[in-house]
């Protein structure tokens, strides 16, 4: 069995996996949850495509990032002062001339893929907003379309050959090729967080660290408010039983 008929194997496994999951956590958390889920999985998809809304988001996010960078060389001022005189003009749009634009051709695939994942993520957290509904029939059926939506998007980012195989399913070689499959996990790990780190280094420059810091701040303080509420809140219902 070659290499790619273990990848195609390997992807059909995980893609049904997938899917079974997403139906699963369906069922369990109801209709409104999963078409939540749903509505911004379908937004980060077209967003994120370049063959769909991918261009037009980019063309937009650099055109606002330039309109403000005019507003901050002496746009505003002429604004402000009615003042469009066409040498202060020309000296603006000669000064911003040469500020690079957030994205580019070098992190545009990847910038598309960080809204993808942005748009997932505020699709999970607000279907948490949600209690158990009455339709778990229903829900996971949309959970599996979810699990499928996903599938169609981020399988086709895996390689074509993958680390492990079946060439020597002996104990020791199971263990050395999952060893080879964490380490091969780990590589891609960090290539993308040092590919975002350096995409929010070209978009936010020496401001990258104290805006990544008071997020972490921000994480940490909401994280200890919903761990309090969980203690004041079991501590209450506790104390209601005695």
């Amino acid at each position: 069995m070659n290499s790619a008929n273990v990848s195609d194997i390997q992807a059909n496994i995980l893609f049904w996996i997938i899917i079974s999951l997403f139906a699963w956590q369906g069922y369990r958390r109801g209709i409104w949850s999963e078409l939540t889920k749903l509505a911004f999985i379908f937004a980060g998809f077209l967003l994120g495509s370049p063959e769909y809304l991918g261009n037009m988001l980019v063309k937009a996010v650099n055109g606002f990032y330039m309109a403000f960078q005019f507003l901050l060389h002496g746009g505003l001022e002429a604004i402000a002062t009615g003042n469009f005189d066409a040498d202060a003009l020309a000296r603006i749009f000669e000064e911003i001339a040469d500020i690079p634009k957030p994205i580019t051709k070098d992190n545009y695939e990847l910038a598309l893929f960080l809204v993808t994942i942005f748009l997932i993520a505020i699709g999970y957290l607000a279907s948490k907003l949600f209690k158990k509904d009455k339709m778990p029939g229903l829900a996971l059926v949309v959970g599996a379309l979810n699990g499928f939506l996903l599938s169609y998007i981020f399988l086709p980012l895996l390689p074509e050959t993958t680390p492990f195989t079946f060439k020597d399913l002996t104990l020791s070689g199971i263990i050395a090729q999952l060893m080879d499959l964490a380490g091969y996990i780990l590589e891609l790990f960090v290539r993308g967080v040092s590919a975002f780190f350096e995409f929010l280094l070209n978009v936010f420059g020496p401001w990258t660290i104290p805006l990544l810091l008071l997020i972490i701040i921000v994480l940490a303080l909401s994280s200890l408010t919903r761990s309090k509420k969980k203690n004041g809140q079991s501590g209450q219902s506790g104390g209601g039983s005695s």
